[in-house]
């Protein structure tokens, strides 16, 4: 029994991690989507609760929104995809959107946050090889 688990766990991390990985390019690819960029202000920010944890905390899905300006066209209290603790109302975000549609917006960061995705997946995938090879190798 400890011998198949020494196998399936580090099979999970390498299907993990190559999930990562894959979501990564493919969060990666998707900048290709957006051709244009821009600056905007967060205008509002909307806290949703969702109910509570097993260890009774509260949770909430966050909203953001923003306004920007493409071409002279303002564009008001558009759903920025992305939130993070550290934003606040008045902030200024980097805005990524298709010139043919201004309103398909995107984060100004994709590159950043999928390559994290893709090193983080390799890391895992890697610890899972690296398991398997050790639970075939060790007698």
């Amino acid at each position: 029994m400890r011998k198949l688990f020494n196998i399936i766990f580090p099979i999970v991390f390498i299907i993990a991690g190559i999930v990562v990985i894959v979501l990564g390019v493919n969060r990666m690819s998707s900048k290709k989507n957006y051709d244009a960029a821009t600056t905007g202000v967060i205008v509002s920010i909307e806290r949703e609760w969702t109910g509570t944890d097993e260890d009774g905390f509260d949770q909430y899905d966050y909203t953001v929104y923003v306004d920007y300006e493409v071409d002279g066209k303002k564009y008001e209290n558009v759903e920025y995809p992305v939130y993070d603790s550290s934003m606040q109302k008045g902030d200024q975000v980097e805005i990524l959107y298709q010139s043919a549609d201004p309103t398909n917006i995107a984060e100004g960061n994709i590159s950043g946050n999928a390559t994290i995705m893709i090193v983080l997946g390799a890391v895992f995938a890697v610890i899972g090889v690296a398991a398997v090879i050790k639970a075939f190798v060790r007698p």
